[in-house]
């Protein structure tokens, strides 16, 4: 009897919060608007599994707005598929917007400590103050000898085996955040810490999108016998689980070892455990503790080798499509460099046409194209519009960047776009998104933004990049397919990389052995 009154209290209880929440919508302004949904259920079965991106795009497109609303098991989503809605709310009002939801998901598959994905609070905001003084616009620029030196190897690299592009910028990638976050020289594409991180970076691009999972609505799931039915995202979750621990733990295992033995060199967590060991000695906490920092490391290896390596992915193939863009990049880069040296960081403001092209990547394809959802704080009021508190906010980042409100055929790859209407351009303004938005922006982005700037401008310098040739001798089209997930790249292609003459493979290889 007693567990029938319970079941009844429980029914009750779940009807009253119904209620209330009918009745609080009400009382306020409309909510955005959106599809119509089923009882109970909501839209979760009208959300696409794969790309939902561009289904909101659409949505926005059917509803005429920019801003629009779904729920899912009585979680109020918002999505907002404009850059001026997603600056009004997650920059101007971003106080309201700064916390994340519990993603069950993730947390399962070990990304519990990683600046991502931790809600707002003290524990964020010690991470994000660490990462964000570190990684200062002006601090980064103590990276560029160790940006410019790995530009030229991949160049060198991708000479001496184009087949196997993709490990080679992912060498690349990892060599950038490995010497940085552990002062680890990375020498080959088979090292062991490019494969860490493309396991890592296929764990996170197939496990489904951030607060967007069943268990995520459902976290009761994954306490569920083995033997019971359960997601496919959740047995995904614990089956790659082990690909996150080692990102974690590998790499700082062996930066603990070298400081036993004396040399450990210059690092983001050198100091930080050197803080944990003499606070050890003197008997007190350590402002960061070694989960922390494993945390703060694996952030940075993680995001930066991922994004990097998709980003220069997604250049690869626009240069395989657009041999014009890539000419008149190499007509630029000829005229500032000459033909006897390569670029460096300090030729980036004489070369507007290459930043053109890192921006056009950007915008085309977004590699985190909905990002991780924020989560609001209270109650608020846009445009007439309600948003509840507790509902979880996505900045649509494909539908910014694609708006054709602001991008004039905005699926093609066409870098003058940025250029001012007096120059011939269309004169119109660079992507935002990308890196996120208001307190949960990417802390890291001026380093990305330097290494993708130098990889790129030094490949257009040195090589060529076209379509592979068949046995008929005529040209083979790239596939154009892409991963859907967090994160976003293209499928492997076929493409001809080559250098552009005997001179400029002689430049490169002298440069690369000059550095030793």
């Amino acid at each position: 009897m007693g567990s029938i009154q319970s079941v009844i209290a429980v029914l009750v209880a779940l009807a009253a919060v119904l209620v209330y929440a009918r009745f609080r919508r009400a009382s306020r302004s409309p909510l955005p608007p959106g599809p119509s949904g089923e009882p109970i259920f909501g839209h979760l079965r009208i959300i696409p599994a794969s790309n939902p991106e561009r289904a909101y795009q659409n949505w926005s497109r059917d509803f005429n707005s920019d801003v629009i609303h779904f729920n899912v098991l009585n979680q109020e989503i918002i999505v907002l598929n404009s850059a001026k809605a997603a600056v009004d709310l997650l920059d101007k009002r971003g106080g309201n917007y700064c916390d994340r939801p519990n993603f069950t998901l993730f947390e399962t598959m070990g990304w519990k400590y990683t600046l991502t994905f931790l809600r707002w609070g003290p524990h964020f905001q010690k991470h994000r103050k660490l990462l964000q003084g570190y990684f200062t616009k002006r601090n980064v620029e103590a990276f560029r000898e160790l940006q410019v030196s790995e530009a030229r190897i991949l160049v060198k690299n991708l000479i001496e085996k184009p087949e196997a592009y993709g490990n080679l910028i992912r060498r690349f990638a990892s060599a950038i955040v490995m010497g940085i976050a552990f002062g680890y020289r990375i020498t080959s594409d088979q090292d062991r810490y490019v494969q860490i991180g493309a396991d890592a970076s296929y764990a996170i691009s197939h496990a489904g999108a951030p607060g967007g999972t069943p268990v995520d609505f459902f976290p009761l799931l994954r306490h569920l016998p083995d033997w019971l039915p359960r997601p496919s995202s959740l047995k995904f979750a614990r089956k790659w689980r082990w690909a996150i621990e080692q990102l974690y733990e590998v790499p700082f295992a062996a930066v603990q070892e070298q400081m036993r033995q004396g040399t450990a060199p210059p690092s983001f967590i050198l100091p930080l455990l050197e803080d944990v060991n003499a606070c050890a000695e003197k008997g007190i906490d350590p402002d960061m503790k070694p989960a922390d920092i494993k945390g703060a490391a694996g952030a940075i290896y993680i995001a930066g080798q991922d994004t990097t390596w998709a980003t220069l992915t997604v250049f690869l193939l626009n240069m395989v499509l657009h041999p014009a863009v890539q000419l008149k990049a190499q007509n630029e880069l000829d005229s500032i460099l000459g033909f006897d040296r390569l670029p460096t960081l300090e030729d980036r403001v004489s070369l507007p046409y290459i930043e053109r092209v890192l921006q056009e990547t950007f915008r085309w394809h977004p590699v985190s194209p909905l990002g991780v959802p924020h989560k609001s704080l209270d109650d608020d009021i846009y445009q007439g519009m309600f948003i509840p508190k507790g509902s979880l906010v996505f900045a649509n980042a494909l539908s910014m960047c694609h708006d054709e409100a602001i991008y004039k055929e905005p699926t093609l790859f066409n870098p003058d776009r940025y250029a001012p209407i007096s120059e011939g351009g269309n004169g119109e303004p660079l992507p935002v998104g990308h890196f996120g938005f208001g307190r949960r922006i990417c802390v890291g982005r001026h380093l990305a933004e330097s290494t993708l700037w130098i990889a790129i401008a030094t490949i257009l310098a040195t090589l060529a990049i076209g379509k592979e040739i068949g046995p008929d001798g005529k040209e083979i089209p790239p596939n154009l397919a892409f991963t859907a997930g967090l994160t976003s790249h293209p499928e492997a292609f076929k493409c001809t990389i080559r250098a552009r003459s005997k001179h400029a493979e002689a430049v490169v290889m002298s440069a690369v052995a000059a550095a030793g």
